[in-house]
């Protein structure tokens, strides 16, 4: 989720509180046999039941549902979706036959006012500012710099490869490290690669 999704899942959160639950986690990453699997986008809980919540901006397919049930399931608690809408009438049926509770978004837009619209806006953006801007726990080498250049100017991930002269494989490489030294946190999509390195070199 970029801006959109956050948006979603502010708007998310605010319709479970509606309904009397508490939202206790967000992206949750599912651990199995010590790896992780899955992330859920929200952990809520109410009158002593855990919930796990899959937040989707659009209409649920049965696939969408089956993937809930099944997140759910592995990390010990109950599925709950919050979506849009159906995709059609089988992913509706399937939701009713695996008991999983779906919240419509569109059915809660008259409970929610101005003020908490606004809330949710101001909160997406800064939440979207604070994971652009970043902060390297130390500074850049001359490589490191080359590279955030050539990232900053270029369209694609391939052109910036080539404006470097290494290959595909090598940039992933460095674009990893510069990710690990905490200077880069979006890796995709490339355009917002792009303004994070903009952005980064603004405060070299």
């Amino acid at each position: 989720m970029a801006s959109k999704g956050l948006w979603v899942e502010m708007l998310a959160q605010l319709i479970l509180e509606l309904e009397g639950y508490t939202v206790e986690k967000t992206r949750h990453t599912l651990i199995v046999d010590g790896r992780p699997i899955a992330e859920i986008d929200l952990v809520a809980k109410k009158e002593g039941e855990t919930y796990y919540v899959e937040v989707k901006s659009g209409k649920i397919s049965v696939t969408d549902i089956r993937q809930a049930y099944t997140n759910a399931k592995l990390a010990g608690g109950k599925p709950l979706i919050v979506a849009r809408g159906f995709s059609d009438e089988a992913a509706r049926i399937t939701a009713r036959e695996l008991g999983i509770e779906v919240l419509l978004i569109p059915d809660y837009f008259h409970l929610i006012d101005t003020e908490e619209i606004m809330q949710i806006v101001e909160e997406t953006v800064y939440l979207t500012l604070e994971k652009l801007f970043p902060t390297p726990t130390s500074p850049l080498s001359e490589e490191e710099l080359a590279t955030v250049r050539a990232l900053a100017n270029s369209n694609t991930f391939e052109e910036a490869a080539d404006k470097l002269g290494v290959s595909k494989q090598e940039l992933g490489q460095r674009i990893s490290k510069l990710k690990e030294k905490g200077a880069i946190t979006k890796t995709s999509p490339y355009r917002l690669l792009r303004l994070q390195s903009k952005l980064l070199l603004l405060s070299q």
